[in-house]
């Protein structure tokens, strides 16, 4: 999923390549509101990577799923294991305000100190301190980012994909587990803030879903560019950078740890966690 179009691809391995056929695209865009709010078309979307699944389904001999999207953005689910409320789009004006209110309240360095991720005022630590006067914030037992949103609803497992998780300004990129002390100082309900897995791991098996039940579920790195990154066949990363353009353009390299020094909080350098333990140490330009 990317933030204006979906695909669909069958992926073949063998002893030599990896081949992709692609069996479905969609467009897609956000839905402004009367308020100025902006939306995600999540029916759309639904809708569309379902059909998707399905036309892959009936064209190969199917073995396991994965899906990857864009970053921050996610999904409330209530007490009652449903979807609850609509899913803001990332560029949605009210994440402004949240972003000076939590960097005033808890300041850049403490910010960034564990988790090492840019100032950006989408990240989701600040749209989830947005939400705190809607409905579905106060009454959710968790929120899933979007590619987990979707292996909740094949699946029913509630869980979190780390790559996308570093995203949220709210991971310990160390330690790669949440940072509780940070959220809570937030404003955030830390509870919230469910259980995480990293990639390959076996989320579970698909059922309810005629022409897919069976199917099971794995974890890819769930956030886009660290799918693209985990592609790049690196001879000696020491010497060694990567350019992905997208909807973004990011220049970075891939570590083995965080690089959270005074130098990289200055120029706002990120660290978003990558596949097997890596560290994607990088600028968006």
């Amino acid at each position: 999923l990317g933030a204006t179009s979906g695909r669909v691809a069958i992926g073949k391995v063998d002893s030599n390549s990896i081949s992709l056929d692609v069996v479905h695209r969609f467009l897609h865009e956000v839905m402004p509101q009367s308020d100025g709010s902006l939306y995600w078309d999540w029916e759309k979307i639904y809708s569309e990577v379902m059909d998707g699944l399905l036309k892959a389904a009936q064209k190969c001999d199917h073995i396991s799923l994965a899906l990857d999207s864009w970053a921050v953005d996610y999904g409330f689910i209530s007490a009652n294991n449903e979807l609850s409320g609509d899913i803001h789009a990332y560029r949605d004006p009210r994440n402004d305000q949240a972003f000076a209110e939590v960097v005033a309240k808890l300041g850049r360095e403490r910010i960034y100190s564990t988790t090492g991720i840019q100032f950006l005022p989408f990240n989701t630590l600040y749209q989830l301190y947005a939400s705190q006067n809607l409905s579905e914030y106060k009454g959710a037992k968790t929120f899933l980012m979007l590619p987990d949103l979707f292996n909740f609803i094949l699946t029913g497992v509630q869980s979190t994909e780390v790559t996308n998780a570093s995203s949220t300004q709210a991971l310990n990129t160390a330690t790669r587990t949440w940072d509780k002390e940070l959220i809570e100082s937030a404003g955030v309900r830390s509870e919230i803030f469910g259980q995480l897995h990293e990639p390959g791991s076996l989320i579970g098996t698909i059922t309810g879903f005629d022409g897919l039940n069976g199917i099971n579920v794995v974890a890819t790195a769930s956030h886009d560019t660290a799918a693209s990154i985990a592609g790049i066949p690196f001879g000696d990363r020491t010497k060694e950078a990567y350019i992905s353009s997208g909807t973004w353009s990011l220049v970075g390299v891939e570590t083995d740890s965080p690089v959270t020094n005074e130098a990289a909080l200055a120029a706002n350098v990120t660290n978003e966690l990558g596949v097997e333990g890596t560290v994607r140490v990088l600028k968006n330009v």
